[in-house]
């Protein structure tokens, strides 16, 4: 995952708009496979929030982050939800990979919503739907489309702004998957 972490994976976040300078907020970020390629792509003007609900994958990115001499990463343990103290209209760019299988519709839509409240007027969502019942269905997405989860999100004053298909992390492998963005309306 080092090459990924270090090159390919800040190639492929510069690829869906990822730029030197921006705010970027990686929800459910685990131990840091968008965090630390996002942190080399912000560059040390930007910063990543990196969220997770779970203490010990926050402290091992952490400690990949220190390995990498970057001090561009605020860590943040959150409740699993969007909780975090993050001002309004801050963030250029939210991360939502892998992810949305743990919420129902009903949370799914709370958490766009809260997204949708963080970004800036021009920000950028950024979604990996792992899990739909295209690509390995689990949890909560088990009976859900792609382009259904489209739908959910732009019910919530979003509007499709691409499609990036790229050899991506999950679970610690690199595989294909489909990244949607999306802009504010």
């Amino acid at each position: 995952m080092k090459q990924w972490e270090c090159q390919d994976g800040v190639g492929f976040l510069k690829s869906i708009g990822v730029r030197p300078g921006n705010r970027l907020l990686d929800f459910g970020c685990r131990v840091g496979h968008y965090s630390i390629p996002a942190a080399f792509a912000v560059g040390r003007s930007g910063i990543v929030y990196a969220l997770d609900k779970d203490q010990e994958p926050l402290d091992q990115l952490m400690e990949k982050a220190r390995e990498y001499g970057m001090e561009n990463i605020k860590a943040i343990r959150t409740s699993g939800r969007l909780d975090a103290d993050i001002e309004s209209r801050s963030i250029d760019i939210v991360l939502l990979y892998d992810v949305l299988h743990y919420f129902t519709q009903g949370q799914r839509r709370t958490l766009f919503r809260k997204v949708f409240h963080v970004l800036k007027p021009t920000g950028l969502l950024s979604v990996y739907p792992k899990h739909t019942l295209e690509d390995w269905p689990l949890r909560e997405l088990k009976d859900v489309r792609i382009s259904d989860v489209e739908r959910e999100i732009c019910k919530c004053r979003f509007r499709p702004d691409g499609l990036y298909d790229a050899t991506i992390s999950h679970d610690d492998a690199l595989v294909p998957g489909r990244v949607m963005n999306f802009k504010k309306r």
